[in-house]
């Protein structure tokens, strides 16, 4: 099999960085704006003073003009966690490439822009429940690490995005930037997972991931269907008539995914595993204000 990624491809993403909308408070000097006080590399604004405000960032010589105490607040680069939660579960195995291969290889990609941007890579694969992860972590040594877990990781069992989520939520305990990487094919939902993540706090970019005979089916005839997750199995004929129905289902549901998350102002991006990935990260992501 071939490797998730390699040298080649990761030097045609050199000119790209990740975009981050709001700023977020980090602990390292990064790339980032972060809305701390205090010694910086560029001036912000200005504040009423208020008890226990440093003296040295008072600015006396608007307090002769105007008789008001006014401190400097400044905007310092900081580092910002970025999590990459991808979908394992048994319905990811699918297509040639499959969808789990895929968003193995396009998770790796954005853990090394994030590791080159001087941020906190962590991986946090699930199915139902989270699985094994890699804890967020500077530097790219981390990227051996991200991309051994890629590599070994199979895709198994159900999906549940909501219970995947509320788990995450419990064991990070900050707030950044996360990369949700599925086929959201879960019939448990994904409303209640997201808000917790933004009631938290975190920035979110949805990455929905789709096959082409799962995006615009061909086949037709007498057909026994099986559930990869379940492994139920349903004896069809299907037809043009069963096809059109199956697209403007499938039409509904894309429609309702991106109105819940235009409505709370999470990015979205269909990604489907014919589009090559250099295409989708240096046309679809950056058209998305994700990537610049």
């Amino acid at each position: 099999m071939e490797p998730v990624i390699d040298e080649t491809f990761l030097a045609r993403l050199a000119n790209l960085k990740v975009i981050v909308k709001g700023r977020r408070k980090g602990r390292l000097a990064g790339l980032h704006p972060s809305p701390r006080a205090g010694v910086s590399v560029e001036f912000a604004d200005y504040r009423d003073y208020t008890s226990g405000d440093d003296f040295r960032y008072i600015d006396w010589n608007i307090y002769g003009r105007l008789d008001r105490v006014l401190v400097k607040s400044f905007v310092h680069e900081a580092d910002l966690p970025i999590y990459l939660l991808v979908d394992l579960s048994a319905s990811m195995r699918l297509g040639t490439p499959s969808k789990a291969r895929y968003a193995a290889r396009l998770a790796a990609a954005l853990a090394y822009l994030g590791l080159r941007g001087l941020d906190r890579v962590g991986l946090y694969p699930f199915t139902d429940r989270l699985l094994p992860i890699v804890a967020p972590r500077h530097g790219m040594g981390q990227m051996t690490h991200v991309v051994h877990a890629l590599e070994r990781m199979p895709s198994a069992g159900k999906t549940s995005i909501d219970r995947a989520l509320t788990e995450f939520v419990s064991k990070s305990h900050e707030s950044g930037l996360v990369f949700l990487l599925s086929d959201f094919l879960s019939d448990a939902g994904y409303e209640e997972g997201l808000s917790r993540l933004l009631h938290r706090g975190d920035e979110v970019v949805v990455i929905q991931i789709l096959g082409p005979e799962e995006l615009r089916p061909t086949i037709e005839g007498s057909v026994l269907v099986t559930d990869v997750e379940t492994a139920g199995k349903t004896p069809m004929v299907i037809g043009r008539g069963t096809l059109a129905l199956y697209e403007r289902r499938l039409g509904a549901y894309l429609a309702k995914l991106r109105a819940y998350l235009s409505d709370h102002r999470v990015s979205y991006v269909l990604a489907p595993t014919d589009v090559p990935l250099e295409v989708l990260i240096h046309e679809r992501l950056r058209a998305g204000g994700i990537l610049q």
